[in-house]
């Protein structure tokens, strides 16, 4: 059974990692589709080969261009056309909102949009609304909407988006679970690699490292986190914050923040880093300050390398962490707060390690990749049925959080 899941870009081609050989050993035959005019195109044929799955490259932009957009359309609904897919599974909004157009199009029976975010939640007045009716239509062009964690699912029912029959979570909630045996395992560390780390950015052994991960944007909190690191400098002078990922051209921070982030001699900024594993082994927890996330797929990595997060109370971070067990909770947009509860986890070590210790536990029981994806082929394989108007047995029904 032939199954396309669509990307806007190739650098959330991660949300497949490992899948490829699961789908083939349970019957489907897998298709992706993605850009290829991007800057991490180069990972396409890597991806590719890796996970031994045909890419197909429609060239999508993130940015809205109407006649572009009518070109990837056109080309996609062809493509559909072609090889004619059972399933077609859009990811991240652009492509998502093409699939599910052109999946109607072809009258493909099995349509699932999966919203990994809302960014309506954030957008100022005009485009909230632009944003509003995006979502609405795929919902409603979609046969079903996975929702990466429950309150996302949550949100999406709350704004009118979905009916709450008709969107569901996998498993605990994410994409794709996360590896915390053969890959985010602080056993698989390098400590060589640590040093040579800490020689090349100056780091001594006992400094306090608060790391970030994510998109340098202002729906991350970076104005809070900069603002909060001043506060925080002042009672550990001597502390660093790493600051992990590229520039998001949609939502560029001000030059004048950038140049502060480069000229504070307590902040470096490392841009984006293919490899990541040894800068969460580098750093003693996670801060992500956003104003909303999908789920907050950072902050299970950093877990499944033993590392807490203080993360903010909104849409998706709800989830990412349990409070005051695996991470501590900061009020969003304050700077104030989240600075408290940075100077409170550098003062307790031992706190930080005990969550540390909880945050793996619970990704190693909650969030592994093969209960995620046996959910999705559970949901694949009942929305085929009712496609077909057949009831299967010993399925397990799709999962739903409680409303």
């Amino acid at each position: 059974m032939r199954v396309v899941q669509t990307f806007t870009v190739p650098m959330s081609l991660c949300f497949l990692e490992g899948q490829a050989q699961f789908w083939k050993r349970n019957g489907y035959d897998l298709n992706v589709v993605t850009s290829s005019n991007h800057p991490d195109s180069s990972d396409l044929e890597e991806f590719g080969l890796r996970n031994d799955v045909p890419i197909h490259a429609i060239p999508f932009r993130r940015k809205t261009d109407l006649w572009y957009s009518f070109l990837n359309l056109r080309e996609l609904t062809h493509f559909f056309g072609i090889i004619k897919p059972r399933i077609a599974h859009g990811n991240t909004p652009k492509a998502a909102f093409l699939t599910m157009i052109a999946a109607r199009l072809n009258h493909i029976p099995v349509r699932i949009y999966e919203m990994h975010g809302l960014p309506l939640e954030t957008a100022d007045f005009r485009k909230k609304i632009g944003w509003w009716f995006a979502e609405k239509t795929m919902c409603f062009l979609a046969t079903h909407v996975i929702a990466v964690s429950p309150s996302l699912r949550q949100s999406a029912i709350q704004k009118k988006l979905v009916q709450a029959s008709k969107i569901s979570v996998m498993h605990n909630g994410s994409c794709n679970g996360v590896d915390a045996e053969n890959f985010f395992n602080p056993s698989k560390v390098n400590n060589a690699s640590i040093k040579l780390l800490r020689q090349k950015h100056q780091l001594a052994k006992n400094q306090p490292i608060v790391g970030f991960v994510g998109r340098l944007a202002g729906d991350k909190g970076i104005q809070q986190l900069y603002d909060a690191w001043q506060i925080v400098k002042q009672t550990f002078p001597n502390a660093k914050l790493l600051l992990l990922g590229g520039e998001d051209e949609r939502d560029k921070l001000p030059k004048k923040l950038l140049q502060k982030l480069d000229n504070d001699s307590g902040i470096i900024r490392l841009g984006y880093q293919k490899s990541i594993l040894e800068y969460y082994a580098l750093m003693n927890f996670l801060v992500l300050p956003s104003y909303r996330e999908g789920l907050g797929n950072v902050v299970l990595e950093a877990a499944a390398m033993a590392k807490p997060a203080i993360v903010s109370t909104v849409t998706g971070l709800k989830d990412a962490i349990v409070k005051n067990q695996t991470g501590i909770f900061c009020q969003p947009r304050s700077a104030n707060d989240l600075a408290e509860k940075i100077k409170y986890y550098i003062q307790n070590p031992s706190i930080v390690q005990l969550h540390g210790k909880a945050a793996r536990q619970r990704v190693q029981t909650h969030f592994v990749p093969l209960d995620v994806w046996n959910a999705k082929w559970a949901l694949y394989q009942r929305l085929i049925a009712e496609s077909e108007s057949v009831t299967l047995r010993d399925v397990s029904p799709i999962v739903q959080i409680t409303d």
